[in-house]
């Protein structure tokens, strides 16, 4: 009774504390009981541990109890989780600790995720605020937010690496050993990007000191066309480019017009939506 009582506990603390972390832009409250949450639950987990037999139900509960210590431990950044890939609170470009995605397993671990297409469920057609704040899930179809951007950007070196998926099974990756995002005052521009390695050409080799632009605040350098409104998606723009991972989801039929869509031109073409995109950093590893 004192095991069950005290989980209910410490899960209802953990949802007073934190609230919901759905939408990156939610405002939260800070908790200051987190750390005596987290100590009370390792204690628990290690009382089981010492306790039941390998067959014993409490096993299960053993389980549960970690998974509910790794959602309350603060970490500084996805660099210093050493546990499976998936959400963990980071304090990392944030004025309050907030849930990221945090793989651990791909190229070395350390990564954090900044940006998922899967689906084409999430609407990616969004204001120049909305890309500044985030938006979506960490676990699925998601966007960090620029400010987080500049902020951990800022800090020290940090790495780029982009996974690409096409609906014909292909697959590339590449990577960047630099890659810095500038402040709200300056657009947030691509001020640095380095470095490339990757399995298929540099589709934002372009891109390099080039401002956010947006539907709704036209930053790019086209003279008569809105590039962020004909890719349907936010994303650094020289005219039009030769990337946008932000475009419009079309699925696996190519496009009647070329770079309207999800698309790296190197990978597949102008023409073709990707099928899927994560793209992840961390902080740089000679």
């Amino acid at each position: 009774m004192t095991l069950i009582v005290s989980l209910l506990l410490a899960t209802l603390c953990t949802q007073l504390c934190e609230g919901s972390f759905s939408l990156l832009s939610e405002p939260r409250q800070t908790c200051a009981g987190y750390a005596g949450i987290a100590d009370a639950i390792a204690a628990l987990t290690q009382s089981i541990s010492n306790q039941t037999p390998a067959t014993d139900p409490l096993i299960g509960v053993q389980t549960n109890l970690q998974e509910l210590l790794r959602l309350v431990t603060l970490h500084e950044s996805c660099n210093d989780v050493t546990g499976p890939s998936g959400l963990y609170r980071v304090r990392e470009g944030n004025d309050v600790p907030t849930f990221y995605f945090c793989e651990t397993e791909l190229l070395g671990g350390g990564w954090t995720v900044i940006q998922r297409r899967t689906n084409g469920q999430t609407n990616f057609t969004r204001s120049f605020n909305e890309y500044r704040d985030g938006f979506g899930h960490p676990e699925q179809e998601f966007w960090i937010g620029l400010t987080r951007l500049n902020r951990i950007t800022s800090s020290s070196q940090h790495e780029l690496a982009i996974l690409m998926d096409a609906f014909d099974g292909a697959t590339a990756t590449v990577r960047y050993t630099n890659f810095k995002i500038a402040a709200e005052a300056d657009n947030f521009r691509l001020s640095t990007l380095l470095g490339f390695t990757g399995t298929t050409g540099n589709s934002m080799s372009t891109n390099v000191g080039k401002t956010f632009s947006t539907f709704d605040r036209d930053t790019d350098s086209a003279a008569t066309v809105n590039c962020a409104s004909v890719w349907k998606g936010g994303w650094w723009l020289d005219g039009c480019g030769d990337s946008n991972l932000n475009g419009f989801y079309n699925g696996a039929t190519p496009t009647a017009t070329p770079k309207t869509s999800m698309v790296w031109t190197d990978f597949k073409g102008a023409s073709q939506s990707l099928k899927r995109s994560v793209m992840l950093i961390r902080k740089y590893r000679p």
